[in-house]
């Protein structure tokens, strides 16, 4: 019975230590994706932005998305992929305006998707 309960309550602890571990990790990555896209979107607004600049944050993103394939799904890893594309091709056409919008939704969504593996109340029960 000893064995059980301390078997029970060490499969708790190794699950509730997975669980925080998984949420600093998705927002360790996101915080660095969030850094580049505010970045990026200071450059887009005085109008200076190059296809380089796009380019670099989606080399960033490359290398985030391929830690983060095994913590969430694809289609949220998609979302940033397609917003991203099109902010380089608005970039690379001078539509700095269109290129703003594309990237105030990455901001958005690269703020939602940690929110939503978050380790809170709702997200539990």
């Amino acid at each position: 019975m000893v064995k059980m309960i301390v078997s029970i309550a060490v499969s708790l602890a190794l699950l509730a230590g997975a669980a925080v571990f998984e949420t600093l990790f998705i927002d360790a990555q996101f915080a660095q994706v969030r850094e580049a896209l505010e970045v990026l979107e200071e450059k887009v607004r005085e109008e200076n932005a190059l296809p380089a600049d796009t380019q670099a944050v989606q080399k960033l993103w490359e290398n985030k998305k391929e830690k983060l394939h095994a913590v969430i799904p694809h289609n949220d890893i998609s979302y940033i992929d397609y917003w991203l594309g099109e902010a380089d091709g608005c970039i690379e056409a001078g539509l700095y305006a269109d290129a703003l919008s594309k990237i105030e939704v990455l901001l958005v969504i690269c703020k939602q998707i940690p929110q939503t593996y978050a380790l809170t109340f709702e997200n539990v029960f």
